[in-house]
């Protein structure tokens, strides 16, 4: 056998110890051009041309006082790090600044124009509350995998609440430079945890004797993993809360309509409906993201956003319930599902433009939750049997309120007679409640049974057209 030279085996080692450098410069050069990308950010940049002596320096200039020499030096060399920022910037981070300098502009700016100034975050009361609520349930769900049966484990929730409420004195590192998006955003991947990790429990235990007990338990990691996902993402890229409100009520949607799916089908496997729930959530999510990357919605359009789909909801169940009084199909889970699609759909394109401040927003929720109560007073004094008519009358009645009061909003915040709304990003649609036709409906029986040949078609209580 012939043997390599020298030479040979030298040359092999160069070309190896080359291929090698090649790949280690290629490996260190990706890294440093995604750190850089990670370091400049548009959030970053926004940030930075919102620093208050910039800003103090800059309006004294703009309003014609005087400005010192050490002042116009600081403006120039900041400007100029501004400028050199702004070239670092990727494409998308350019997009999204753009996109979003407005909205974040909003998040700071009073309604009185005057100088903003970052207010100092404050723990609330239902902050609390929300957070030992989490941590009984973690409780719970541990007394539960243990199967512990003693008296003495009542305090096992008690303890793990206190200890989810002590959060920010056990760990005060964590919630440092938070603000109220971060709190929001976690409670939002808390309740989505809990959706999605109770579901992934569904799929490994399904149709065996621990199915409930996986699933409490799995929703319990899920909850606890996602919130702090979302608080860590949160506190990192401060995305806007109207983009948390999307995020979640698109999750929660993705999974209502998988469920709702899996439910016309008939099945009986705990696993299906649990592979329903994640593949609809993450459809959900998925979709939520890019309504959210093609306009910057705001807190308030997102809470008019999930109004709207909950009163698509309810009118869902209303013409439901009304089918299913003849002929009843598992079928029918479907209209309350699509129902809420339609709503979401129909809230997402006529909010566009508005830019509903986050008092007008929960205004909004606020007064539709009252008049759907006043719609169920006033079923409940009719003495109407007819779940339809329950169901329906107050989705009307929170409809209407809702309407009226985005209607009053919108002409605040856009100033434009509405009558020459864009009908490119609008969607038509009507929406009648006859209740009445629950009383007709029955006479109609009523003769039905008296004259087997009397054939006439019931009196709808809901009409409902949309026209895109």
């Amino acid at each position: 056998m012939i043997q390599e030279s020298t030479s040979t085996k030298n040359e092999k080692r160069y070309y190896k110890t080359l291929i090698i450098f090649s790949i280690l410069l290629m490996l260190f050069g990706f890294q440093h051009i995604t750190t850089a990308q990670g370091i400049y950010t548009a959030r970053g940049y926004w940030e930075e041309t919102n620093k208050a002596t910039y800003k103090t320096i800059k309006k004294k200039q703009n309003v014609g006082d005087p400005v010192t020499d050490e002042e116009m030096s600081y403006l120039l060399d900041f400007e100029d790090f501004l400028n050199n920022y702004y070239q670092k910037l990727s494409e998308d981070e350019r997009n999204l600044y753009e996109k979003m300098r407005i909205q974040w502009d909003r998040e700071v700016t009073p309604t009185n124009k005057a100088q903003a100034m970052p207010a100092e975050f404050e723990w609330r009361g239902i902050d609390r509350v929300i957070a030992t609520s989490y941590g009984i349930y973690y409780g719970a769900s541990l007394v539960s995998v243990l199967e512990l049966d003693n008296f003495g484990v009542l305090g096992i929730p008690l303890v793990t609440g206190g200890l989810w409420a002590l959060g920010p004195v056990i760990n005060p590192k964590k919630f440092e430079d938070i603000d109220r998006s971060v709190i929001r955003a976690n409670n939002a991947g808390r309740f989505l945890g809990l959706i999605y990790g109770g579901s992934l429990g569904l799929v490994i235990g399904g149709n065996t004797f621990n199915e409930g007990k996986t699933a409490f338990a799995f929703s319990t990691v899920g909850s606890i993993a996602l919130g702090e996902v979302a608080f860590q993402m949160q506190k990192k890229r401060r995305y806007s809360e109207g983009h948390i409100e999307v995020m979640r009520h698109h999750g929660v949607l993705g999974s209502f309509v998988g469920i709702s799916a899996i439910s016309a089908l008939n099945s009986d496997n705990g696993r299906i409906y649990g592979l329903g729930a994640l593949v609809g959530g993450a459809t959900g999510l998925a979709l939520g993201n890019i309504a959210s990357k093609k306009y910057p919605y705001s807190k308030g359009d997102g809470n008019y956003v999930t109004n709207m789909s909950l009163i698509g909801t309810g009118i869902g169940f209303a013409i439901a319930t009304q089918a299913t009084i003849d002929n009843y199909s598992n079928g029918v889970i479907l209209i309350p599902a699509a129902f809420s699609v339609i709503g979401t759909s129909i809230g997402q394109k006529t909010v566009k433009g508005v830019n509903l401040t986050n008092k007008q927003g929960s205004t909004i929720n606020y007064a539709t939750g009252g008049a759907a109560l006043v719609g169920l007073g006033v079923a409940a004094l009719a003495e109407s049997g007819s779940p339809a008519v329950v169901i329906g009358l107050p989705s009307g009645f929170a409809l209407i309120t809702q309407q009226i009061l985005f209607s009053k909003y919108k002409k605040e915040n856009m100033n434009f007679d509405l009558s020459g709304k864009n009908k490119e990003e609008s969607i038509n649609y009507s929406l009648k409640f006859n209740p009445e036709n629950y009383f007709v409906n029955q006479q109609l029986q009523a003769k039905a049974t008296i004259f087997s040949s009397y054939s006439q078609l019931s009196a709808p209580i809901v009409n409902f057209k949309l026209n895109f």
